[in-house]
Parts: C-alpha cells; structure tokens; sequence
C-alpha cells in the first residue's frame, strides 16, 4: 500500500481499516507515511486528528514500542503526546539514557520530543539542558523543556524565569512569560500581570495568561480587579490580529463579559466600562465584517456572534452608564495606560461629555497623554477651548511636537 493511501486510510471513518493502517505505520516505522500525515494535519478537524491519535496510540505495543523513536525525526505538536505518552507507558533506565541523549545532542525536532519525554518522566538528570533549552528560539523545544521543568518543580529555572521578567528586551521578557506559563505554577500570575503593565507587548503577553490561570478565577480570586480588567482589554485589543480569533474559546470571553456585565451593574467602575464598550465595539466589527471571520471555522464564528448578542442585548440605559462611567479614567490618579485606553473609547464613541477631563490632562506633563488628548479633542471637533502654546511648550519631543502642530494649527 503507497504512503498516500495509508494516510487516508488511518483519516478515515472506517475503524477497522483505519486501526490496520495505524499498525502498518508503527510496524514498519514508516516515516515516510508519518510525515505526510504530520503535513496534512493543520488541515484535518480536531475531531479526525483525535481519532488518529487514538488509532496510533493503540497500535504501540510491548513488542514495537521502541519503533517510535524512528519518528522522533519529525516533529509534530498534534501528535507529539502519543508518541511521547507511548514512549513514557514503557519507561525504563536505558530508555530515559536514551532520551537525555537525543536531548543533549539531537536535531531541534528530536530535542524537542525529548524535553517532553521528561515531562512525563521528570528524571532531574535532564534539569541542566532543559533550563539551557528553556529560554531558547525554538518554541516547541522551549516550551516541552520549560512543562518539564515545572514538572521536576525546578525552583532554579522557575527563579531565572521572574527574574527575567525584569528585563528591558520586550522579546526576553515574552519569552520568560511564555516559561512561566508551560512551568505552570500559579503564583507565577502577579508577576506576569505586572510585567504586563508597561510592556508595549502587552497583548501578547495577555493573551497568555489564561493558560496558566483562566480570566473567570482571576476574576473572582482579585478584590481589586485593575490588573485582570487590563488583561481583558489587552485581549481585546490584540483579538484577531494578535491573537487568532479561535482563541476566544480558551479566554473564556462570553463568560468573563457577562461576569462583568453583571459586576458593572453593581459596581460602575470606570475601568470596566471601558473594557465593555471595547468589547461591544470588537464583536460588532467581527460579527458583521465577514472579512475577520472568512477562514474561522463555525464554532468560532458562532460564538463570535453569541458574544455580540449578548452585549447588544443590553438595554440602552447600561451603554449610557457605561458610557458616563468612561470619563472617571481620566482622572489623575489613573496610570497613563488606562487613561490611552480610556481616550480611544471616548473617541470612537464620540463621547463629548468627558471634554472637561480631557481639558484637564492638558494640565499634565507626560507628552504621550498630552499628544493622545489632543488628537482627542481633534477627533470631538473640541480644539477651540485650548491653549495652543502652552501645551507645545510643554512638548520637547520634536515628533509629538510636529504631531500636535498639524492638528491644532
């Protein structure tokens, strides 16, 4: 039988002959069949790749299991845990010396499966190449090290992991979230949250937090909500060009927005307010711009759609509190982020009632809010109540000062 026709067959719905084509893969250490399927499978649903895995995963035997090292050449994140799991069933000292030798001197793709080989068999042998890998350029490999690590609860790298979280490379710093996130500790939270505050990779960094902590218990768990609400709008600012659309599954954003809908009932914060009409604005454009949404899968437009329902279902007295609510992030108590955030909705929902806060920041020194409230105030049809010198004696950068100029002159 060709290569092609085993791929088709161990996809197909024909248990017998799927399961026959599974063995003759494993058998045969057929890598060549193995590697057209690994190709394919972006392609294929989830629920076909399950299947798949199941097949391949009943195929391993006492007698083949060591066949699958032949595999370990090509890597493939959707099948990587049953070839790794398979492996892991038969564990024994030889193998796990085998292991640590593909993971000390293997190709990218055989280090990376030997990294998560010591995710389910965390011999502390491995700890040193690991942490090595760990914060390294192969994402797969970094992450596979880093889930083993968290496994062996290697405090060290756990320790490395914050303490890079400090670091003034934006990338470094990802790349340290993106460990603490596979480590998977929770205490890890607060120290990403923070990391996130300041970093003009914020939506990335955001949109990693819920796979280390779901939004809906942070929610819950934080009295004072500021950080997790500013997650929330990372999220949403990132959504659907940072962050793939599908992702809205494991954020959990149908229930974190209605859990806010009903808090900001109760609460009027502000802060909120402002992550909600974000919200309402992201989901219309998803929900009624067939561009956004043309390669998602139903799921993930349905849900889409779900989400947009929600929030228009809210009676107009709700938006119009939300929207009074907005103009308290101005105040100057606020960090400069949460004030951006807040003049972006105040522009996009023309919301004029907030002129005298806006008027207010120009009282400020922070160039970046003195740019973002007059470009503000320019998008309201409000410039005429400024005083047009003193805010540019105020601006030193040559670029904002030129930015300012050509709108209030």
């Amino acid at each position: 039988m060709n290569n092609e026709q085993l791929v088709k067959d161990i996809t197909a719905k024909d248990e017998p002959k799927a399961f026959a084509a599974a063995q003759e893969i494993i058998n045969n250490s057929n890598t060549e069949a193995f590697k057209i399927l690994v190709d394919k499978s972006e392609f294929l649903f989830d629920f076909v790749k399950n299947n798949v895995c199941k097949r391949l995963n009943k195929a391993v035997t006492d007698s083949n299991y060591k066949n699958l090292f032949a595999f370990l050449k090509i890597y493939s994140p959707d099948f990587e845990d049953v070839i790794v799991g398979s492996l892991a069933k038969y564990a024994n000292e030889d193998m796990t010396d085998e292991l640590l030798e593909l993971l000390e001197n293997g190709t990218d793709d055989e280090k990376a499966y030997a990294a998560k080989y010591f995710s389910y068999i965390p011999d502390t042998i491995a700890a040193d190449d690991l942490t090595k890998y760990a914060f390294g350029d192969n994402e797969a490999l970094a992450f596979n090290a880093a889930k083993a690590l968290g496994a062996m609860n290697a405090d060290s790298a756990y320790q490395k992991a914050v303490d890079l979280l400090s670091s003034d490379d934006e990338f470094t710093v990802l790349k340290a979230v993106k460990f603490l996130v596979a480590y998977e500790n929770k205490n890890a939270v607060e120290h990403i949250l923070k990391a996130m505050e300041h970093s003009s990779m914020s939506e990335n960094i955001a949109g990693e937090i819920p796979y280390i902590q779901s939004l809906m218990e942070l929610l819950t768990a934080y009295d004072d909500k500021s950080k997790i609400l500013l997650c929330v709008d990372n999220i949403l600012s990132g959504l659907g060009e940072i962050l793939p659309l599908n992702q809205i599954f494991c954020f959990e954003l149908f229930d974190v927005l209605s859990f806010l809908i009903d808090y900001n009932i109760k609460n009027k914060d502000s802060q909120a307010a402002v992550v909600l009409l974000k919200a309402l604005s992201k989901f219309e454009m998803l929900s009624e711009n067939e561009e956004y949404t043309f390669d998602e899968d139903k799921n993930t437009k349905q849900e889409i759609n779900e989400i947009f329902n929600l929030l228009k279902h809210q009676q107009e007295y709700f938006w119009n509190a939300q929207k009074n609510l907005v103009k308290n992030e101005l105040k100057s108590d606020k960090p400069s982020y949460r004030i951006s955030s807040a003049l972006r909705i105040i522009s996009e929902y023309k919301l004029i009632q907030a002129q005298q806060e806006i008027n207010e920041l120009l009282d400020g020194n922070d160039e970046i809010i003195l740019c973002e409230a007059v470009i503000t105030l320019k998008q309201l049809n409000l410039l005429e109540s400024v005083d047009k010198e003193t805010v540019l004696n105020k601006v030193h950068d040559e670029n904002k000062k030129a930015l300012i100029q050509s709108l209030i002159c």
